[in-house]
């Protein structure tokens, strides 16, 4: 019983004084399709079985240099296990129920960032994109830019997102 109790004391004190942030790729929570414009959308998958709360986490779109807060996700937003999180254009016309709607999904990339303001995701579409994670994904006329079906993470966004049709449930119906 003694060992027993020693055991959980350690492990308490390792989860205590683990760091909050975790780097890129090692978050549950992913960038896991895009499409820019007016009529864009963003789609934040949950890779894990547990819900994750994202309120107070940030989309920053990339635009030159820099970036700029494309949304703030409000207090109470959270993902369920292996749930999606939908951000949509205004102009958007696709029929999926959107978490949160904003202007336009524009710029050369998006970053995630958690409450904590600790880059959690990215996606970069240009050479110079500062969302870029190693190399620059290729945007595609008409389709978007998606991981495969597991939300595979390598921090390479060539080799991690592909060109592709949207996902039948947010194609939009222009």
């Amino acid at each position: 019983m003694q060992a027993m109790n020693l055991l959980y004391s350690i492990l308490v004190t390792c989860a205590l004084a683990a760091p909050t942030g975790v780097g890129p790729g090692e978050s549950p929570m992913k960038i896991d399709e895009l499409l820019p414009g007016p009529a864009g959308f963003v789609v934040l998958h949950n890779t894990s079985a547990d819900p994750i709360h994202l309120g107070g986490w940030s989309a920053r779109a990339c635009t030159g240099s820099g970036s700029t807060e494309l949304a703030m996700l409000p207090a109470g937003s959270f993902v369920p296990g292996h749930g999606d999180y939908l951000i949509i254009a205004g102009g958007f016309a696709g029929t999926a129920e959107a978490n949160l709607v904003v202007d336009s999904v524009a710029g050369n990339g998006l970053t995630l960032l958690d409450q904590s303001r600790q880059r959690v995701d990215s996606l970069g579409f240009a050479p110079h994109s500062p969302c870029r994670e190693n190399r620059e994904a290729r945007l595609c006329d008409h389709l978007s830019l998606g991981r495969d079906a597991r939300s595979t993470d390598t921090d390479d966004n060539l080799s991690d997102f592909t060109c592709q049709a949207p996902r039948p449930d947010i194609t939009p119906t222009e």
